[in-house]
């Protein structure tokens, strides 16, 4: 079965509220001319019977309050009721106030049914002088009043049958449905018009959005949606270029753990592939050194037994580098911490500067790790002949805390500024330069960041956690 398409069902759903509203509005109007027709029949057949009457009571006149019979009656009316009911164009009957039929006209040739011999007239009796009533009887309003003479006498009831006909519509009612069918005729091609851009409209916009969507890319930069309203299509975007971000930054980490799980690893195979033979060469020159005498079996050792110490600290610092031991997050107060690890290096005249307790969520053993490494790393910086000027100054601010190291060496040039944190970044003469990628691994797993910059004279590292 096809799926209709969005711009397919906002065009059949606008379309199907303006049919409803069409029907509607249709239905209500028919109801309210159909009942507007029956009150205007009803008016009419009451202005017709009192017009009757006024002209029934005007030839009558002259023969009320004399107590006349119904034989009487039938005389005096004769042939009248057919002048009556052609002037007024309508049947009428007369009727006896005890209900006897005296005279009807046969003008229109009205159903003897609608004037029976006799009729009840209690209820009409008993009324006061204005009593008019109206009643349906298949398919005919009947109109039924009463003629009164001196001291309210009932002298004579009129009854008259009006034919209702649903077909008779005033036509200021006419001129009305004329005009409602032309509006919503044109109401009907505006609106087809307007569905038609609207589909289109948030059609093609949501196709840019699945264009883009069908092309972003986990290895390449993906192009962000601008929109200018914050509508549905506007949080659409903005969800989309959220997700842009979102994507490239899990690019930026993705490509940078396959960096460091690569260094691992080469880390773990040159330990092991180091150490291994480094153990039987030292134990067989110790040998060696304790067997021999000669001067210069003596210095080969040394220079061997120095070389093979040179190895294994390589050996350890990938080692190290590799095993990244699992932290014991806890809260700590990171200034008492680092003051702690400056402490050791108190004969280099370190400055350590705090606002007050900085609480944060670290591992309190490889905080101190990061600071000595920070601090190793400025005191190295620093060339021969320089007096050292180091700085660490821990304070808190909006919610964060900062930890800077700063120092009075060589700073890091310009070239090298993206490869800081790279495990093969080293500014000294030896090691591997594994320190400020095992700094910012460490700071990252306790939810922070670590950056530096350039002074007039050496570098600043900026350490910034949150506190707790």
């Amino acid at each position: 079965m096809a799926v209709l398409t969005i711009r397919v069902r906002t065009f059949l759903f606008m379309m199907i509220i303006l049919l409803v509203a069409f029907v509607l509005t249709g239905t209500f109007s028919l109801y309210h001319f159909k009942a507007e027709n029956k009150n205007y029949q009803y008016e009419r057949l009451e202005r017709k019977e009192k017009a009757i009457a006024s002209h029934v009571d005007y030839i009558t006149k002259a023969y009320q309050g004399q107590g006349l019979s119904p034989t009487q009656w039938k005389i005096v009316l004769g042939d009248r009721m057919d002048e009556i009911g052609s002037i007024h164009k309508l049947d009428l009957g007369l009727y006896h106030p005890n209900g006897v039929l005296l005279s009807r006209s046969h003008v229109f040739e009205a159903s003897d049914d609608l004037f029976p011999t006799w009729i009840d007239l209690k209820s009409l009796t008993r009324a006061p002088k204005s009593a008019y009533s109206i009643e349906a009887v298949e398919g005919y309003l009947i109109g039924t009043d009463k003629i009164t003479g001196p001291n309210d006498a009932i002298e004579l009831i009129i009854r008259v049958p009006y034919a209702m006909d649903d077909s008779v519509i005033p036509e200021e009612d006419y001129q009305f449905l004329r005009q409602l069918g032309n509006i919503y005729v044109l109401l009907l091609f505006v609106g087809i018009a307007l569905a038609l851009i609207l589909s289109n409209y948030i059609s093609r916009n949501m196709s840019i959005v699945g264009e883009k969507l069908k092309k972003v890319r986990l290895n390449q930069s993906n192009e962000k949606l601008s929109w200018r309203y914050n509508d549905e299509i506007g949080q659409l975007i903005q969800e989309y270029n959220l997700m842009v971000e979102k994507l490239e930054k899990t690019a930026v980490d993705l490509a940078k753990s396959e960096r460091e799980s690569a260094w691992k690893e080469m880390a773990q195979q040159v330990a092991h592939e180091i150490k291994n033979p480094l153990t039987p060469m030292k134990l067989t020159l110790q040998m060696m050194q304790r067997e021999k005498d000669l001067d210069e079996l003596q210095e080969m050792s040394k220079h061997l037994l120095e070389e093979i110490e040179g190895l294994t600290s390589i050996a350890e610092a990938f080692a190290r580098f590799a095993e990244m031991p699992s932290l014991r997050l806890e809260t700590h107060d990171v200034s008492y911490l680092s003051n702690r690890a400056v402490a050791l290096y108190s004969d280099w005249g370190i400055q350590f500067l705090s606002d007050g307790p900085v609480y944060a969520n670290v591992d309190k053993e490889q905080w101190s790790r990061i600071i000595h490494n920070l601090v190793k790393n400025a005191l190295q910086s620093i060339p021969e002949g320089r007096i050292p000027e180091i700085e660490v100054r821990v304070r808190k601010t909006f919610g964060k805390g900062i930890i800077t190291v700063s120092d009075n060496g060589t700073g890091v040039s310009d070239e090298m500024k993206d490869h800081v944190f790279e495990p093969n970044f080293t500014t000294k003469s030896s090691g591997m330069g594994l320190g400020l990628a095992m700094v910012r691994n460490l700071i990252q797993n306790f939810g922070g960041t670590i950056s530096f910059e350039n002074q007039d004279k050496g570098a600043s590292f900026t350490i910034t956690i949150p506190t707790q």
